[in-house]
């Protein structure tokens, strides 16, 4: 990498990735298409902050020196909290969706989970990327869940549901671990048939790890339902999350959008 102008290294690998991804879209996806950036660092890494300008003609570049812990939020950065690291950073300087930060490990090469993290949000931004949220519970309560599936569809997401994505043949624990790293948040439809065990018991471990990973960008979402006295009960594991009680099923939609690290996307005519 050339030290004087990360920037640009970056984004000339960014620019064959996409290009091969999303061939059709590459001559105006984000930052390839325009940028300005920041360059800070932060205990021997590079920190490289990028506008989206759609203005290919003049890259304004900016150092920002030594990042604070106060501002990382951390004393270090590593693989569990580089995220939430990110997220961060992108709160303070207030990046929009077509921004993104980079991480370089001082005399690293740019690591593929750092293209990865800058296209996924890109995708994000630009509609290609449908939103994966993971729909846990007990195989009793699946037609209540169908329905929730078939409004969260129709509301632009991709929900997560095992008996449309798993193919015959998936082994289950690998299928339920490739939809919580594929989804931004896993919801629990905790009723008196929820019980923390076998492959629940899984999925709540499964949760809380991608929460730890991704940070602002996972929610975990528990919905406890009741059947008249009966009572769903939350997994002692989940008691560290909010949960909601909500009255009705359109009680519980609202909770689910409302509780998303994501936006809604805009009303617009079909």
């Amino acid at each position: 990498m050339t030290e004087t102008n990360p920037d640009m290294f970056i984004i000339g690998h960014y620019r064959q990735w996409i290009e091969r991804l999303h061939p059709k879209e590459a001559s105006i996806w984000p930052l390839i298409s325009g940028y300005n950036c920041r360059i800070g660092s932060f205990k021997g890494w590079l920190v490289i902050i990028f506008t989206h300008t759609g203005n290919t003609g003049f890259v304004e570049s900016n150092g920002v020196g030594e990042l604070s812990d106060a501002l990382i939020g951390a004393n270090s950065i590593d693989e569990s909290n580089r995220e939430i690291v990110r997220s961060k950073i992108e709160t303070h300087f207030m990046l929009q969706p077509r921004d993104g930060v980079v991480f370089i490990e001082h005399n690293s090469k740019l690591s593929h989970s750092e293209l990865v993290a800058l296209t996924y949000r890109h995708e994000l931004a630009l509609g290609l990327a449908p939103m994966k949220i993971f729909l846990s519970h007990k195989g009793f309560d699946k037609p209540l869940v169908r329905k929730f599936k078939t409004t969260l569809v129709l509301l632009g997401f991709d929900p997560w549901l095992d008996e449309d994505n798993m193919p015959a043949g998936t082994k289950l624990e690998r299928g339920i671990l490739k939809g919580f790293d594929d989804s931004c948040a896993a919801v629990f439809f905790v009723t008196p048939q929820f019980k923390d065990e076998d492959f629940i018991a899984s999925e709540v471990d499964y949760a809380i790890e991608q929460k730890r990973k991704k940070g602002d960008k996972f929610s975990i979402i528990t919905l406890v339902f009741g059947d008249g006295a009966a009572k769903g009960k939350v997994p002692d594991l989940l008691h560290g999350y909010v949960w909601k009680e909500p009255k009705s099923e359109l009680e519980a939609l609202q909770e689910i959008i409302r509780a998303l690290p994501i936006h809604v996307g805009y009303v617009r005519w079909r």
